[in-house]
């Protein structure tokens, strides 16, 4: 299992980090599984070609069909465990390959809109130029309401717990026994300025003020 740990971490390290597409993410979760899938045959037929801590130690045969099991049975675990994101599998396949999804494919209301959508040369090009977060911006929301819409919704989803669990990092390192006075109204918006991506324009703040107070 040596050997398995290190594509999981592998797969950890994807599934971590800001701005991460959920469509993108699933995309990690089906090249994992499909290794686990040949990392089963693999077994099965006595391959260790990507097992190398197999092959360092006198192995007996018999327990090749014992680990191809556990590879197997981790698998299912995965087919479990994401089966909700296989159900919506349709909704992402129109959010990241809308020019090759089939049209009898996608709602009826938006089947119309889809055609004209992927008969617009210049947006075609657009989308091979630009990230998919990037190119649904330049949809015009008159012409098609109704992909852009769907494009919103999949970009609000949360596909990991990663943007809360650094949230609670930020709380606790500025929530210390050092800190008596600090209410819940000043933690909040010490929250906010830690977690937000906006630049404020000090130089220009400070220059609307009328006076300057120095602290003491």
């Amino acid at each position: 299992m040596v050997d398995i740990t290190d594509q999981l971490n592998t797969l950890n390290v994807q599934l971590q980090g800001k701005e991460l597409i959920i469509t993108e993410m699933f995309d990690h979760i089906k090249a994992f599984q499909r290794k686990l899938q040949l990392l089963c045959r693999h077994l099965s037929a006595g391959n260790l070609a990507h097992f190398p801590s197999l092959r360092e130690v006198n192995l007996v045969q018999q327990k090749l069909s014992e680990y191809a099991t556990l590879v197997s049975n981790l698998d299912l675990e995965f087919e479990m465990r994401f089966q909700d994101f296989r159900k919506n599998s349709g909704d992402m396949e129109l959010f990241s390959q809308p020019f090759s999804t089939s049209v009898d494919c996608v709602p009826d209301h938006i089947q119309m809109e889809l055609i004209e959508f992927q008969c617009n040369s210049e947006l075609r090009n657009k989308l091979m130029s630009l990230k998919l977060k990037d190119f649904y911006t330049h949809i015009s929301p008159e012409r098609y309401p109704n992909i852009r819409k769907h494009a919103q919704v999949m970009l609000s989803l949360f596909g990991s717990t990663y943007i809360c669990e650094q949230t609670f990092s930020v709380m606790n390192l500025n929530k210390t026994r050092l800190r008596s006075t600090l209410t819940d109204l000043h933690l909040q918006d010490v929250l906010t300025l830690s977690v937000s991506q906006l630049q404020p324009d000090i130089e220009r703040l400070v220059k609307a003020k009328d006076q300057l107070h120095v602290s003491h």
